[in-house]
């Protein structure tokens, strides 16, 4: 398993765009806010620079809109604040990333269980709150569902390593609390979470 991390900082300027197929390129230009034309550009360098051009190129997309490589790995991509991630996998994997913000109760109550709302209560962090909303959030990437698997519908613990059965399976979840950004990563089987690999704006702009 492999987690690449992108700083969008560095390309405001939108360098790179003639890289991307015409899909990508039309993709960046329909945002109106700067910060997300560049999270869309990131991403797409960093599937390029990953995956390959020609892979990329025939990338599918399943009927819950989860990007897939015909020819793998499984991977999923998150963007927030100034990052983007891409985690990546011969089995599927899920990630989300967050910009650390001061939370709302009510979006609380509205897709935590009664469980998860308690351990939040006893944490009252802002980074608690975020811990769990990555790791619903990654699994219901993992398992291609996004939101039509509702966050509310299941629990999770919020502790590093411990399996969570949802939809059948087992998912293991590791965070990761980087500049006022948390990460959670997910995958099917058990063990180390995978350490970051930052690309910089000279490697995902490589030919």
């Amino acid at each position: 398993m492999k987690l690449y991390i992108g700083d969008i900082r560095g390309l405001f300027d939108l360098p790179g765009v003639a890289l991307l197929d015409e899909s990508r390129r039309n993709r960046v230009y329909r945002y109106h806010r700067l910060e997300d034309r560049a999270r869309c550009l990131t991403a797409g360098l960093m599937l390029r620079r990953v995956f390959g051009e020609d892979n990329v190129s025939s990338m599918t997309v399943s009927p819950f809109g989860k990007p897939i490589l015909p020819d793998g790995p499984c991977f999923n991509l998150s963007h927030s604040g100034n990052m983007v991630v891409l985690l990546a996998d011969e089995r599927s994997v899920g990630v989300d990333v967050e910009f650390i913000t001061p939370y709302s109760q009510s979006v609380a109550r509205k897709v935590f269980t009664t469980v998860e709302q308690n351990w939040l209560s006893c944490q009252a962090t802002d980074e608690a709150f975020f811990r769990l909303w990555t790791g619903k959030e990654a699994i219901m990437k993992a398992l291609g569902l996004g939101f039509h698997l509702p966050p509310e519908s299941f629990e999770i613990c919020p502790d590093d390593g411990m399996a969570n059965i949802v939809g059948g399976q087992s998912w293991y979840l590791h965070w990761l609390a980087l500049d006022h950004h948390i990460i959670c990563q997910v995958a099917e089987h058990p063990g180390r979470p995978a350490m970051p690999v930052w690309l910089s704006r000279n490697e995902l702009l490589q030919r």
